[in-house]
């Protein structure tokens, strides 16, 4: 009868871990080691409070069964018990649906449903920005004369020019080379007058090539140099194209022509112009970043 005590014994404590509720059972392990909630949720890596709420038996603030039964399974093995009677005390208990956040505090963000629709509908939005922006760009490259403002240059030109339009006059006869002949009344003014003649033949001899051109010829330059990929149209008096292309950065255009010009220049922040060697500022004539412009 005696040697029948321990296992009648170990037959009740067996029976009483089996009727305890998971949570008295966790609860009364924890205080035979002498643990603190804190103890345990550092331990197993859960919230005191969900700690709190396992050895309470309020499933209902743990998201669902599966959660729960990972927690016995870990707070099980810390205080060093079987979990396998808690488990199956468990499974007739009501626990409420699993919900979608993990309670951890592992420091992750809870998960959240609904991501894939969400990152499908910022990929078709991103798409439709970018057709858009498209369609504008396309815009701008095949129709750019219907934006910007008319602005007619007149660019300073070399005093040089004014002379090369006056008609030239005959140089006057070298006196060293004239027969000697009798000097008539008035011959020292007349000797001035031909000397002031050869200076101004002097001055006009000294005008640049490029502008003795175009006082002959009524041709203009225009250079233009582009930083970045630009369109330009060009057009001269008579409505004739000289130039209408998209240009490459690090490119350069010289067109000659009968002014006046009728000039568009897109994205016109990188693009520099000369008009018969003097500098043009496109910055007061930009309407967006495209610049229209006449030159005479």
């Amino acid at each position: 009868m005696s040697e029948a005590v321990p296992v009648t014994e170990q037959a009740t404590e067996q029976a009483t871990t089996e009727q305890a509720s998971p949570g008295r059972a966790l609860a009364a392990a924890r205080a035979d080691l002498k643990l603190s909630l804190a103890d345990v949720s550092q331990q197993i890596k859960y919230g005191v409070k969900q700690i709190a709420a396992i050895e309470a038996d309020d499933y209902a603030r743990l998201p669902g069964i599966t959660f729960v039964r990972g927690m016995i399974r870990s707070y099980a093995k810390l205080v060093q018990i079987d979990p396998a009677p808690l488990l199956a005390n468990l499974g007739r208990r009501d626990i409420p649906a699993a919900a979608t956040v993990d309670l951890r505090i592992s420091g992750q963000e809870p998960f959240v449903e609904g991501g894939a629709k969400s990152n499908r509908i910022y990929a078709l939005l991103s798409l439709a920005a970018l057709v858009a922006v498209a369609v504008v760009a396309y815009g701008w490259w095949a129709n750019p004369l219907e934006t910007g403002e008319v602005v007619t240059i007149t660019p300073k030109v070399a005093q040089t020019d004014a002379g090369e339009a006056a008609p030239a006059r005959a140089p006057a006869p070298d006196a060293a080379d004239a027969p000697p002949a009798p000097a008539p009344a008035g011959a020292t003014k007349t000797a001035a007058e031909g000397d002031a003649r050869a200076a101004e033949q002097r001055t006009q001899a000294v005008a640049p090539p490029g502008a003795a051109r175009a006082g002959v010829s009524g041709l203009k330059r225009i250079e233009l140099e582009f930083d970045q990929q630009s369109w330009v149209e060009i057009k001269q008096a008579n409505g004739k194209i000289l130039l209408s292309q998209l240009n490459r950065a690090g490119t350069n255009q010289v067109i000659e022509g009968v002014p006046p010009f009728e000039v568009v220049i897109g994205n016109a922040a990188s693009v520099r112009l000369k008009y018969n060697d003097a500098p043009v500022d496109l910055r007061p004539y930009f309407k967006v970043d495209v610049a229209r412009l006449k030159l005479e």
